[in-house]
């Protein structure tokens, strides 16, 4: 299957997954169950859509996209090397127009952002966000006693190596020359070779393979998400929030939240822009304070597990009831 995905007719992301082994296992559960609704998940398994329709005509499609991987290629192709650049532009096109295909052909699909749905083209009528649940955070507060800037995550995901060599190479060097004694922790999984080198900088903590973010979280003064690519709903952003922590993020993660979160952070795109939303928060326990209590009201608004559940709930009964 990646010789097809290679001349044209599958992403690779789909092409991967489109074996003929696969392709058997979905029509004997279809012949076998004859299900009342079928979730499709990811681009990658668009080609499901074409057993299913062959093996029982009608059955209502719930395609949960999770995030556009069209959308994600499209802005990584921008940051890659030149090299393999044109590259990620051809597997942007070729995401984009199958997930435009089962867009069209899905009972409902859905994603966990705004700005996933609207690079779906998903008709109006069937295109529905719902976000991602946050993880729920019962620490308690223990800020450090220097001001502590907090990186969290996964830190061999291309987005956040990405965002943080440039944090170290463009920011905290200015950053700790107005503030000597801040702190900038890097803590997640599998931190790549950048994020390691990172360590011989001043100030700066690499912790991997965490077991538990908690007490990272719980010591922050801010937390940051300086993606500027990427896709779906930042994670890190999510758990700082549940965690009582202020968040500046990059307007391009802040585009991934829900609605009035995006509000709920402070945006700083620019080095001078960081720099200056750093050393404000930094310095003003009010002001964090404030931003931090906007960041909780948004995750109990719109990330809350139980809300994010029953939403969940609501889009499978309303696919289901699409007649065959």
């Amino acid at each position: 299957m990646l010789h097809h995905a290679g001349v044209g007719q599958m992403p690779v992301q789909e092409g991967m997954y489109a074996t003929g082994a696969a392709r058997a296992a979905i029509r004997g559960a279809v012949a076998e169950t004859f299900p009342d609704l079928v979730i499709i998940q990811m681009v990658r398994c668009a080609w499901a859509a074409e057993e299913i329709e062959r093996e029982a005509p009608g059955i209502p499609i719930l395609f949960d996209a999770i995030d556009a991987m069209g959308l994600h290629y499209e802005r990584a192709a921008e940051t890659l090397n030149p090299v393999i650049r044109p590259f990620a532009r051809l597997e942007a096109s070729r995401c984009r127009r199958r997930e435009q295909q089962l867009a069209l052909r899905a009972a409902l699909t859905v994603a966990v952002a705004d700005r996933d749905i609207e690079a779906l083209g998903a008709p109006e009528d069937r295109g529905l966000a719902i976000p991602v649940s946050g993880r729920t955070s019962e620490i308690s507060r223990k800020p450090a006693s220097a001001p502590t800037i907090l990186l969290s995550g996964n830190l061999g995901y291309r987005p956040t190596v990405e965002a943080a060599r440039w944090f170290g190479a463009e920011v905290w060097s200015r950053l700790k020359s107005e503030i000597p004694g801040a702190r900038w922790v890097l803590a997640g999984a599998r931190p790549a070779p950048v994020i390691r080198a990172l360590a011989a900088q001043p100030g700066v903590e690499i912790h991997a393979d965490v077991p538990d973010l908690g007490p990272f979280l719980a010591e922050s003064w801010v937390a940051i998400a300086p993606m500027a690519s990427g896709s779906g709903v930042p994670m890190k952003v999510l758990e700082a929030w549940a965690a009582g922590v202020p968040v500046v993020a990059h307007p391009w993660t802040a585009a991934g939240l829900h609605g009035a979160g995006q509000g709920a952070l402070r945006k700083a795109e620019n080095a001078d822009e960081w720099v200056s939303a750093l050393i404000e928060l930094l310095g003003n326990r009010d002001a964090r304070a404030t931003l931090a209590a906007r960041g909780r009201e948004a995750w109990n608004r719109s990330y809350r597990p139980e809300r994010v559940a029953e939403q969940i709930r609501e889009a499978v009964s309303r696919a289901a009831t699409v007649a065959r």
